[in-house]
């Protein structure tokens, strides 16, 4: 078979600069080699087959290509450490996300951060683009076949999107003939006009209205609309600036999900973080679904406990910022998101004021855990990329800046999510600005730890307004961009230039 060359496939990965431990050659049971599901694109099972290996990709594989449950679903909460949502212990030593909240991102310091996202986006793209060329649609098994491979599309779409917003301009590879070490780096632009938008467009044209898997652990034509409409509004703020008409794009596509899908909210928020509910598909739309069971887990176990925590000590790689605890809203989601006292020793309870680390922690997947709380690294649980609440909010704020003016329909999406979340006073100003600034927040407070509030912060600009002291002394005001570095690896191997400042 032949073999790709390019740097991000055969480069080794480094061993991870993290400050916990976990099994790295752990294999999913399911896992599919992509000599395996690559070279037999047959007919309509093996198609399945092969679609289905992407996923576990899309969760993360280490260097020997096994399972590495630090994939996506860590590292993307690592660099949303760079929000004002999620920070970290302050207590350890050397911590690399210091550099992450202080928005100095260290090119060699959180290198393992940046290689691992870039590895796994590629390895998606790489593969879909294997499946989307290799596999035999006729007019026999065309409605069959186009179902399956719109979620290569859906994941090489999903893939770029990532990429785009986390390293700025990427190598721009749509065939399976493309990659090369002398590739260059194409333009955010046009990454989204030959790569982002037509890929989610194919998904949102081939996939069905209820996905293969009946959850959210693949899309349906619904949730490609979501990711189009979310690249639309991206495309719409920083760094394209594309403004209203891309907001009026991105509200099309939510108009129709919102009248046609018949999805609907959970009506507890808390029953969106519960083990034995995470297969509901009225809500969650998109989601890398775990499971320890079968060696594909979640990093919610002891990554998210406290360091003091009695009896199982967590490794407190997370925590929530206290300036957003204390601005969220005393509504049935906070009860739900934040542990803010917990036991220290056998009859001894602390507020988090007076814990090792001073900070509240992050409770919202708790019930993801293995048996005892903080007993486990790996735990079960999704990784929700998109649910409905998203197509609400989305809507809310495309419509108005579409438009300039707050509609009927916007103002019934903002305040359905106040609802179910139990939040006493709901909006009901129509004047633009004023309901803007509501949406965005209420983004915040919806989203919590969701690995979404970085990208809402850069596309509008607002990382400034949320972290002045951090700001002052970024990298990224230094250098007037947002983007992480390019790893290493990357630069070493292609003499690119680096994003600026690193």
């Amino acid at each position: 078979m032949k073999k790709l060359i390019y740097t991000f496939m055969a480069s080794s990965m480094l061993a991870a600069t993290v400050t916990s431990c976990v099994d790295l050659d752990q294999e999913p049971k399911s896992f599919i080699t992509e000599e395996e599901y690559i070279e037999y694109p047959k007919d309509v099972e093996s198609v399945a087959k092969g679609v289905s290996g992407l996923y576990n990709q899309l969760r993360g594989t280490n260097a020997a290509g096994k399972h590495d449950n630090y994939g996506f679903n860590t590292r993307l909460q690592r660099l949303n450490v760079s929000a004002d949502d999620v920070t970290y212990s302050p207590t350890k030593a050397n911590n690399p996300l210091g550099t992450l909240e202080s928005l100095t991102p260290s090119l060699y310091g959180n290198n393992d951060d940046f290689q691992t996202s870039w590895s796994i986006f590629y390895k998606v793209i790489n593969n879909s683009n294997k499946i989307i060329e290799g596999t035999p649609i006729t007019e026999d098994n065309k409605v069959a076949l186009q179902q399956i491979v719109g979620e290569a599309y859906f994941l090489r779409g999903l893939s770029y999107f990532y990429l785009v917003r986390l390293f700025g301009d990427v190598p721009l590879v749509l065939t399976k003939n493309d990659p090369a070490v002398t590739m260059p780096r194409t333009s955010v632009a046009e990454i989204y006009d030959k790569a982002i938008i037509p890929s989610l467009n194919t998904a949102a044209q081939w996939l069905p209205e209820k996905s293969r898997s009946n959850d959210s652990s693949t899309p349906s034509k619904w949730a490609a609309k979501a990711a189009l409409a979310d690249a639309y509004m991206t495309m719409a703020g920083w760094p394209l600036k594309k403004g209203q008409e891309y907001y009026g794009k991105a509200e099309t596509e939510l108009n129709e999900i919102i009248t046609k899908s018949g999805l609907e909210l959970t009506k507890k928020y808390e029953d969106l973080w519960k083990e034995d509910k995470k297969t509901e598909a009225n809500e969650h739309m998109f989601a890398i679904h775990h499971s320890v069971k079968f060696n594909t887990a979640s990093n919610y176990g002891k990554s998210y406990y406290p360091a003091d925590f009695y009896p199982k000590a967590g490794w407190s790689d997370y925590y929530a910022s206290e300036k957003f605890y204390l601005n969220y809203p005393d509504d049935e989601r906070k009860a739900w998101n934040f542990m803010v006292e917990w036991p220290v020793a056998q009859n001894k309870v602390v507020n988090y004021k007076d814990s090792k680390d001073g900070l509240p922690a992050i409770s919202k997947y708790y019930n993801y855990d293995q048996g005892v709380p903080g007993n486990s690294a790996q735990s079960n649980g999704i990784t929700c990329i998109y649910r409905y609440a998203d197509v609400l909010l989305m809507y809310a704020e495309a419509s108005t800046r579409a438009t300039g003016n707050v509609n009927a329909l916007a103002l019934k999406c903002l305040q359905e999510v106040q609802q179910r979340a139990g939040d006493k006073t709901l909006t009901a100003t129509t004047d633009p600005t004023a309901f803007e600034e509501a949406v965005f927040n209420e983004r915040g407070w919806e989203f919590f730890a969701e690995m979404k509030r970085w990208f809402d912060l850069v596309r509008l600009e607002k990382v400034a307004d949320v972290k002045p002291t951090e700001w002052n002394g970024s990298t990224f005001k230094a250098n007037n961009h947002y983007y992480f570095p390019v790893p290493y690896n990357e630069i070493n191997l292609t003499g690119w230039t680096n994003n600026a400042g690193y």
